[in-house]
C-alpha cells in the first residue's frame, strides 16, 4: 500500500518538479523513492535507452525476459549487466524519479552501487566477477541495439537468478519432497527446462531449487560460501544449504 501511495504521489508531483529548487527536489525524491530505485525515463523509453547504449558502445547484456524487447510486460522490470567501464554511461541515462520503467543494473565489480540490492545488502555483488565476465563475453548484439547472452550463459544465468537470488520467490519447490512455499511471477520450471535443452544441459525433473543448485555447482556457476552468506538476508533458502 505504501508503494502505491508513493507511486500516486509521484504521478501528482511530476508536473510540479520544474518548479522545485534542488534541495526540495532531493527531499521529495527521497520521499517517493526511499530505496533509490532507478528508472528508464518515459521521455527516453526502452528503445531510446538501448539506442543510447549502442551509440556509446556500452558493453552490456540484458539478462533475461528479453524476447519481446523493446516491449516490457506490465509489472515487470529490465535487468541488465554492464561492464565496469559502461556504468557511468548507463547511470547518466537513468532517473531516480519513479516514473518510467524500473531497471536493475549490475556491474562486474559492483561499481557505484551496482551490486544486488545495494541499499539492503551493502552492495553485495549479484554475480561473482568470473560469472559476470562470462555473461558479458557471450554477448550477442541484437538489431534493436541491445545484447543478449549466449544460449548456455542465458540458461545458467536464469538458473542462478532463480535459486541464488530469488530463492523461494521463484516459485520452485525447495526439493522433490517439499511443495513450493510461494507463487512465482514466472514459470521457472518450464522455462529452465526449455532453455536447458537449447543449451545442451539436461535439467533434472522435477525442477527444484535443490536440483538446480546441484546443476549450477556442476557447471561451476555457484558463488563462494562467503558470497552466498552475504546474499542470505534476502534469500533465506540459502541458509538451508549444507
Amino acid at each position: 500500500m505504501r508503494f502505491l501511495r508513493r507511486k500516486l504521489l509521484a504521478l501528482i508531483l511530476t508536473p510540479l518538479r520544474p518548479f522545485f529548487g534542488p534541495r526540495l527536489l532531493r527531499w521529495v525524491t527521497r520521499k517517493v523513492n526511499p530505496w533509490g530505485t532507478l528508472y528508464v525515463p518515459k521521455r527516453l523509453g526502452v528503445q531510446g535507452f538501448f539506442n543510447a547504449l549502442h551509440d556509446a558502445g556500452a558493453h552490456h547484456v540484458v539478462l533475461r525476459w528479453f524476447e519481446e524487447l523493446p516491449h516490457v510486460e506490465r509489472g515487470h522490470d529490465l535487468d541488465i549487466l554492464v561492464a565496469d567501464d559502461a556504468v557511468e554511461t548507463v547511470q547518466s541515462l537513468l532517473s531516480d524519479w519513479p516514473r518510467g520503467l524500473r531497471i536493475d543494473h549490475y556491474s562486474v565489480t559492483g561499481l557505484y552501487s551496482t551490486g544486488y540490492r545495494p541499499r539492503r545488502l551493502e552492495n553485495v555483488l549479484a554475480f561473482p566477477p568470473a560469472i559476470a565476465e562470462a555473461l558479458l563475453a557471450s554477448a550477442i548484439p541484437q538489431p534493436g541495439g541491445w545484447s543478449i547472452p549466449g544460449p548456455r550463459e542465458h540458461f545458467l544465468g536464469l538458473a542462478y537468478h532463480a535459486v541464488i537470488l530469488k530463492g523461494y520467490a521463484s516459485g520452485l519447490p525447495p526439493d522433490e519432497n517439499t511443495p513450493a512455499l510461494q507463487v512465482g511471477s514466472r514459470d521457472y520450471a518450464t522455462v529452465l527446462t526449455e532453455l536447458g535443452a537449447d543449451a545442451g544441459i539436461p535439467v533434472e525433473q522435477p525442477v527444484t531449487m535443490a536440483s538446480v543448485y546441484t546443476m549450477l555447482r556442476a557447471e561451476g556457476w555457484c558463488p563462494s560460501d562467503e558470497h552466498l552468506a552475504s546474499l542470505k538476508p534476502t534469500n533465506p533458502w540459502i541458509g538451508t544449504l549444507k
